[in-house]
């Protein structure tokens, strides 16, 4: 029985399913912001810059610990290549998705919508055709960590992964929520933040189990063990 094998240092075949040149620069405006906010008005260390993505890469599933809104945008503001011919994606809950105009916000750069609190069935389908052309970049923990301490991964990440075999990179941040509180919609000046990207886990052992709640539960559990030993390195 084959495999299918990441793609982890391979470009798509083709430009039609990546972003356009206008998509392009829309994207570079805004990473250039996110950079004014981490890079300028705070500082930000990066660990691991190695272990980023190469450009053109699909097939990845970026893996990261949630403690603020601030967690994918400084994600992408490090790792994300400007004018990158695939797409780097984000899950979003639903409800931001009801307006028109933040609807065409989040599509612009790449988002879709989750229901959070419950397995959703069409979005892990979604996520695993999604990874054939881009890199996703998700939270296992499924919801923000109030005290930053670490929550259990959802087992729905374990069956991404498990079906989808992508590349899966872990990272672990420190310091997103000291810019933007939770109780602030405004980011702070001169604080600190962390990330670090950790190498690309060996789960291969898993793949060839039945594929059962219990399984994507331990893939889940193993990739929360991965960041775990990254965020105890940095906090």
């Amino acid at each position: 029985m084959t495999t299918k094998q990441p793609s982890h240092a391979t470009p798509p075949a083709g430009p039609p399913s990546g972003p356009t040149w206008l998509h392009g620069i829309w994207h570079l405006f805004g990473l250039l912001l996110w950079d004014l906010v981490f890079r300028v008005l705070n500082r930000v260390t990066v660990i691991g810059r190695e272990h980023i993505p190469p450009r053109g890469a699909t097939n990845v599933l970026i893996c990261a610990n949630h403690i603020s809104a601030l967690d994918p945008f400084l994600i992408g503001s490090v790792a994300m290549p400007r004018f990158s011919p695939v797409w780097w994606r984000a899950p979003a809950k639903e409800e931001l998705f009801a307006h028109p105009i933040m609807r065409a916000l989040l599509d612009s750069w790449g988002a879709f919508p989750v229901r959070r609190g419950q397995r959703d069935f069409a979005s892990m389908e979604r996520m695993m055709r999604l990874l054939d052309t881009s890199v996703i970049v998700i939270f296992p923990e499924g919801r923000w960590s109030k005290t930053g301490e670490l929550l259990p991964g959802r087992p729905g990440v374990g069956r991404i992964i498990h079906t989808a075999k992508p590349t899966v990179i872990p990272v672990a941040m420190v310091g997103t929520d000291h810019i933007v509180p939770r109780d602030s919609t405004l980011p702070r000046l001169g604080r600190r933040a962390t990330i670090v990207f950790g190498p690309p886990m060996k789960l291969e052992s898993f793949y060839d189990q039945p594929d059962t709640l219990e399984l994507s539960q331990q893939i889940a559990d193993e990739v929360m063990k991965a960041i775990g030993d990254l965020y105890r390195t940095i906090r």
